[in-house]
């Protein structure tokens, strides 16, 4: 795309999960900000609509089509004769090969990635299709690595670490991350109380460390309640309970990170550590239980030796496991990835 005015359009199905992956890939392809960022945010249609329009996708109008996902009125504005689209979950596919179709033959040269299993959808209606699935790996126009972008990745780390230090007062301190989830229907973290031992633990043998834990909005209240009453007398440990309507930048936390330690169920969150170049830890306690597939993400990190799990039962030298890991330029590798499209 050489024209002068380059656009990226990221469009958003208001899904967090999938808006962080699309701020991933846009950062990728706009490295050197040479595109204009624009997002679009398309309305959810009703699966015997997407039926329709996937059935008849090769001979669909998609203006018309492009009716149930949007305010056609808003195309208008995209004035770029250089259109690349990006969007990530299942609800985007449709919207982002109409529109790619639409703006071709609005004589715009327009490319598009797209980062979700295709549902049916030909592969050749996307000139990338981003996956974390390595039975793709090397097959066009499908793009393999095993973390997926998200709006963790910077390519100006050192400097977002520094601010990120400063803006949490621990500059001259080491930082230790503590990210609690919550069970699902075929994994369980520990109980609250097993992690309060542990972090009492973490907090006795090192004491200069800042501890910062943060749970999430699926962290059950009584958890909650649990580490209130455990710690927040203790000046080394800052707590954020989600569902008690606190709140805190879990950007500036991973960023300012010295050591990560995450429940293992939240994948989405030990794949922002990753790409923040960060150590993770992956607690096993006695009542911890990983289906298989949750075993065997964790196992594929923990061969590259990305992150490692620790069991707490048998827990010795944290340091000598912390030490084992060796986090990776992601960043670097991903960019390498998207370079051609």
């Amino acid at each position: 795309m050489e024209n002068s005015h380059l656009m990226i359009l990221a469009l958003t199905d208001g899904k967090a999960g999938h808006e962080t992956q699309t701020k991933g890939i846009v950062t990728l392809l706009n490295n050197g900000n040479q595109y204009e960022v624009q997002w679009l945010k398309i309305y959810k249609v009703s699966k015997l609509t997407k039926h329709i329009l996937k059935a008849f996708l090769a001979i669909v109008s998609p203006k018309w089509a492009l009716g149930f996902y949007l305010d056609t009125v808003q195309l208008q504005a995209f004035q770029s004769d250089n259109i690349l689209l990006v969007s990530a979950g299942g609800e985007t596919l449709l919207p982002n090969a109409l529109l790619k179709k639409y703006f071709q033959q609005q004589g715009k040269a327009t490319k598009n990635v797209i980062a979700t299993s295709l549902r049916g959808i030909p592969a050749c209606y996307f000139d990338a299709v981003f996956t974390i699935d390595d039975k793709y790996k090397n097959q066009k126009p499908f793009i393999y690595y095993p973390i997926a972008p998200n709006k963790q990745l910077t390519f100006q780390l050192e400097h977002r670490v520094q601010q990120a230090k400063q803006n949490l007062d621990c500059m001259e301190q080491k930082v230790l991350i503590i990210l609690i989830g919550a069970d699902t229907k075929t994994s369980k973290i520990g109980t609250s109380y097993e992690w309060i031992e542990w972090i009492k633990y973490l907090a006795r043998n090192y004491p200069n460390w800042k501890i910062l834990i943060s749970t999430s909005r699926r962290t059950p209240e009584d958890f909650e309640k649990d580490l209130q009453q455990a710690f927040t007398r203790n000046p080394q440990i800052a707590l954020t309970l989600v569902n008690h309507g606190q709140q805190c930048d879990i950007a500036d936390y991973i960023y300012a990170a010295d050591l990560i330690i995450c429940s293992p169920e939240s994948t989405s969150m030990i794949s922002e550590a990753l790409v923040s170049e960060k150590k993770v830890l992956i607690p096993v306690f006695k009542s911890s239980v990983f289906d298989k597939e949750l075993e065997n993400y964790l196992a594929k990190f923990e061969q590259e030796r990305w992150l490692s799990k620790v069991y707490i039962d048998k827990m010795a030298d944290l340091i000598g496991v912390v030490e084992k890991i060796t986090p990776q330029k992601h960043r670097m590798n991903l960019l390498d990835q998207f370079k051609n499209i």
